[in-house]
């Protein structure tokens, strides 16, 4: 489902990265680091350097440290945060506590990256929000009364004033408008809405006022519905990410198992246990594939909120990473690939009026009309110079057009 006139505001402030907890801690934790480092060369005692790494290991270890503990008692699993607490603990253990800080950083960066991602994704579905209004105009006991759209209740009537939003779905009851429903059903032209139509939440009400029989809650509209799908399709997975998490399931406790016989098994036979416990957590570290594991749902996680701050709606990982098999694709024209806002493109003449006469008169009686077709003809007058004075006398004809004298002539525009 896309539409490509409906988007988002893109001015709406996009989430701080310092307002997120793991980036603050990740930054927290190498700015340590770093004060430890150069502590090193102007003379920090090492007692203070040690602390300051501690210090720095237990911020930015925070997260992801809890998360492994987490997945371990509450799951059964061993994953990728076990595998670099692991080697964090031993490295300090062992008395390297700058690497252990090292350590600790680096992975921090990439959860910070993937927790900023998820939120800025989830700011993305919020924005669509924005698309509606906040306010309905309704009428109870014969009196109107503003109240919040979280308040609508079926059945209840509500009044669209000339450019507002439609506050939830519902039938027209009453008056005659056009409305724009671009950004629920892409469609490019303004349609035409009487008693008995049909509007839907967020859509704009164009030139004449509305009043509207509510046929759902705001919480259940089809603004609403479009959210909802699109937090669907965040949380479903893709085959790359259901096969990395398979792969993560045996891999990790198999890393790990591997780390504790490097690290226990050659001390056995009267080999240094420093040294090879030292091989051990390198091993750990270098065998954890943290990279592979985070790019896919970082990936699909920004792709699927992009989209849909964009207007286009992707149903799951699984269809985006098919859209690597396509070959053809076929899209609606009006609106996708063309800017669906309607121009005069030809006058064809059926009497003997000149070109210019037929358009003056045309944007005369235009020039009082809010229907979407009059600002395209005023749009051509304006280019080729025309000047137009309004018609007076003007009516708008409901469903057929409008009429109104020009230069003493009465003359009808419309279907």
């Amino acid at each position: 489902m896309g539409c490509a006139t409906c988007t988002v505001d893109a001015s709406a402030p996009l989430p701080r990265p310092w307002r997120n907890a793991k980036v603050v801690t990740s930054a927290i934790s190498g700015l340590l680091l770093v004060v430890g480092f150069v502590g090193g060369y102007v003379g920090l005692p090492p007692s203070l350097q040690t602390v300051i790494y501690v210090v720095a290991v237990l911020i930015g270890g925070y997260y992801f440290g809890r998360e492994a503990l987490e997945d371990l008692i509450k799951e059964r699993e061993i994953g990728i945060e076990l595998l670099m607490l692991t080697a964090a603990i031993v490295a300090g253990v062992m008395g390297q506590w700058a690497e252990a800080a090292m350590l600790v950083f680096l992975y921090s960066i990439s959860e910070a990256a993937e927790g900023y991602t998820a939120e800025r994704s989830r700011h993305a579905i919020r924005s669509l929000m924005e698309l509606a209004p906040k306010i309905a105009l309704v009428r109870r006991d014969n009196q109107e009364t503003k109240i919040p759209v979280e308040q609508l209740r079926v059945g209840d009537v509500f009044i669209v004033l000339p450019g507002e939003s439609v506050a939830t779905d519902g039938e027209v009851i009453e008056g005659h408008s056009s409305v724009n429903q671009a950004p629920v059903t892409g469609e490019s032209v303004p349609v035409e809405k009487t008693s008995g139509g049909k509007v839907f939440a967020a859509t704009i009400n164009g030139e004449g006022a509305l009043v509207v029989r509510a046929t759902k809650t705001f919480a259940d509209n089809t603004l609403s519905r479009i959210i909802h799908l699109v937090e669907e399709a965040q949380a479903s997975k893709g085959r790359s990410q259901r096969f990395i998490e398979r792969f993560g399931k045996i891999y990790s406790p198999a890393v790990l198992g591997v780390g504790l016989l490097i690290g226990l098994v050659p001390p056995l036979f009267g080999l240094p246990w420093e040294d090879w416990v030292t091989r051990a957590t390198v091993f750990i570290v270098s065998a954890a594939p943290c990279a592979l594991v985070i790019s896919i749902p970082i990936t699909l996680v920004a792709a699927l909120g992009t989209a849909g701050r964009n207007g286009l709606l992707i149903k799951g990982g699984v269809h985006l990473e098919n859209l690597a098999k396509v070959r053809v694709v076929a899209l609606d024209k009006t609106g996708t690939l063309t800017l669906g806002r309607p121009q005069v493109t030809d006058i064809v003449l059926l009497t003997g009026r000149t070109e210019r006469q037929v358009l003056a008169w045309a944007a005369a009686l235009e020039s009082r009309s809010q229907h979407p077709l009059a600002q395209a003809i005023l749009e051509r007058a304006s280019s080729d110079g025309i000047a137009v004075n309004p018609a007076v006398d003007f009516q708008s004809v409901t469903g057929a057009g409008a009429k109104g004298v020009v230069d003493g002539v009465e003359l009808f525009i419309g279907s």
